[in-house]
């Protein structure tokens, strides 16, 4: 119980260090750009250090418990997911400052060489999430029916956005991740009603899976084709960053749902079998 409550103290603690960093962004204290920027970017990394130290630590809590063997997988899915997001995040920090790589309409096309990373990151999480689901039967044709809808209404979205000359680099890359990344929404809402779950928990896990829909529309809609390619930078980087890091907080805490879940289910299946003798 101890572990659990100061891993989600820390996680109220790196949304609060994001949303600092957009006060202080907002407020010209620092920026993205200029002097200031390795101050930025090394309060950044600080927080996604300690976003990666609170999926371990929750990763271990759970390896931990006496239900660790039916929930590892979420753990070790989690800390997975992590790790290619950090990754990305790497990318996206564009530490090298290089700009128009792929063509000459994207000013920030370094965003497209992150979905190497994000997509098998989420992806991850996905999975995750599909097993907390734990859909059968004609509840798996629905959500696949769900799933093409949503898919249709990502690239729609995209098209609408979509600058002509961006390369097929930048088109390829952007386009298939948004359609990808329109599912993490799909899954929130999906765990939003699934009641067989905790009810707070997984309204908090459906925000935070909501969020990174939301928060990857903002790249491609400001940050990438924004601005006639030239973005809205650095306030949208800013923005970006609280949601994103909120997203993450939250999602790294799934494994204890599902230990929560495999445990009332336990119980359920204790009482049960007393009820039977």
């Amino acid at each position: 119980m101890v572990a659990r409550w100061n891993t989600i103290n820390t996680s109220i603690l790196i949304i609060s260090l994001a949303m600092l960093d957009l006060l202080l962004t907002l407020l010209g204290v620092w920026s993205v750009e200029g002097e200031t920027r390795v101050w930025v970017l090394s309060f950044e990394a600080l927080t996604l250090t300690l976003l990666l130290s609170n999926s371990v630590i929750i990763r271990q809590s759970i390896y931990q418990h006496q239900y660790a063997h039916r929930c590892r997988l979420f753990a070790n899915m989690a800390v997975l997911s992590i790790l290619f997001c950090l990754a990305g995040d790497l990318v996206n920090f564009n530490l090298t400052q290089s700009y128009f790589q792929h063509g000459t309409v994207v000013k920030h096309d370094y965003l497209a060489d992150s979905v190497w990373f994000f997509m098998p990151g989420y992806m991850f999480l996905f999975l995750a999430c599909w097993r907390l689901l734990n859909y059968s039967g004609v509840q798996v044709i629905y959500f696949m029916l769900a799933v093409l809808l949503t898919a249709l209404l990502a690239l729609y979205s995209f098209l609408s956005m979509y600058l002509p000359g961006s390369g097929w680099y930048v088109t390829f890359l952007t386009g298939g991740y948004a359609v990808f990344i329109a599912q993490a929404a799909l899954l929130g809402f999906c765990l939003l009603i699934r009641s067989n779950l905790p009810k707070v928990p997984r309204f908090i896990l459906a925000f935070g899976m909501i969020l990174a829909t939301l928060a990857d529309a903002l790249i491609g809609q400001f940050w990438i084709f924004g601005n006639e390619g030239q973005g809205y930078y650095p306030q949208i980087r800013a923005i970006n960053w609280v949601l994103y890091i909120t997203s993450q907080a939250i999602v790294i805490h799934l494994p204890t749902i599902a230990l929560a879940q495999t445990h009332s289910s336990s119980r359920t299946c204790a009482a049960d079998a007393g009820f039977a003798k």
